[in-house]
């Protein structure tokens, strides 16, 4: 029985890289023949938190396994999507994906500084509108196998296609952003640590909480003017310093200006909880050494349930606003 459910889980999976590939880049709009298997943390940055060239998943913090997702993965399977052709993938990316200019981005003109921040921007919009459209294959797969319930599923598609060209708009407006002389974010976050972290992230945050609990985006409000107002979070490990960058647009300011008014009041120790935390509560895609998560998942309940709970109701997500009751495991003790 155990042998036919693992045939099944891996024909599934299967079947769901097959019909989610696209045949024209999602940056150019050429046609391609196969699109580039591109990683969302570049590799050399994986590689300063990999084990025996292994990386595990945000997802290794849930107390639960789905069959055929894997927790833990080498650095080449690491969160890869294949959504452009090779050509903008070596061009698009070109400044951040520099190793030197991760490492002395304060001292990069202020026009190369914006080109990195919209090239990694970019990047996070790919990889969310690629782990959306393989979940609406995914569902699509299911349901004419009779595996899901269609009701329910019809609101979920509804929000997973709103948010799939939520995340269109927003690389188009960075692309314009990219060649324009204009700086078009606001950074609230931008330190070097002293020390290399054993968590690495490249994402976006979209809070549905402030930091006094109120509740300010309704994710089950399907309405297109209940749009996402996306901060992005990097923690970009390399050699001995790890940089974090936490930014939005500068357009987007007005929409979360009490929530960025309660960030920066914020000393630094505690922005850096506050980012280690939402984090947790907010997204999946995010990286770990193996050993780091192992410690983690068997050492703190509190943050194994906090990524659990906050996983399946967004309404636990108000958690926000009690982050300092729980570890931030971006200080140094936790890192050496």
């Amino acid at each position: 029985m155990y042998k036919r459910k693992e045939k099944l889980d891996k024909e599934f999976i299967k079947a769901v890289d097959k019909y989610s590939k696209v045949d024209h880049c999602l940056l150019c709009g050429k046609k391609m023949k196969s699109a580039c298997n591109s990683h969302v943390v570049p590799q050399f940055i994986l590689r300063e938190i990999a084990e025996n060239g292994k990386v595990s998943y945000g997802y290794s913090l849930s107390p639960i396994s789905v069959a055929g997702i894997e927790k833990t993965t080498g650095i080449n399977n690491a969160h890869t999507f294949r959504l452009i052709c090779r050509s903008c993938d070596q061009k698009t990316f070109s400044h951040y994906e520099n190793p030197e200019n991760i490492l002395h981005f304060d001292k990069l003109d202020l026009n190369l500084q914006k080109k990195i921040l919209c090239e990694m921007a970019i990047k996070t919009h790919l990889s969310h509108i690629s782990m959306k459209y393989r979940k609406l294959v995914s569902m699509d797969i299911a349901k004419q196998g009779e595996l899901a319930k269609m009701e329910q599923d019809g609101k979920i598609v509804i929000a997973e296609k709103l948010d799939i060209n939520e995340h269109l708009n927003y690389i188009d407006k960075l692309k314009r952003s990219n060649k324009s002389s204009k700086n078009p974010f606001y950074v609230i976050f931008n330190k070097v640590l002293n020390y290399k972290t054993k968590l690495s992230t490249q994402t976006i945050i979209n809070f549905n909480y402030d930091l006094t609990g109120k509740n300010i985006f309704d994710p089950y409000n399907l309405s297109t003017a209940n749009e996402c107002r996306y901060f992005y979070l990097m923690i970009i490990p390399y050699k001995d310093e790890t940089r974090v960058l936490f930014y939005i647009e500068k357009a987007n300011t007005i929409y979360v200006k009490d929530l960025i008014a309660q960030f920066n009041v914020l000393s630094d120790e505690d922005m850096l909880h506050l980012l280690f935390v939402s984090l947790i509560i907010n997204d999946q895609q995010f990286y770990m050494s193996p050993s780091f998560a192992n410690l983690i998942f068997k050492k703190d309940k509190a943050i194994v349930k906090l990524y659990s709970k906050s996983e399946k109701d967004y309404r636990y997500e108000s958690q926000i606003a009690n982050f300092r009751k729980y570890r931030n495991y971006l200080v140094k003790e936790y890192n050496h």
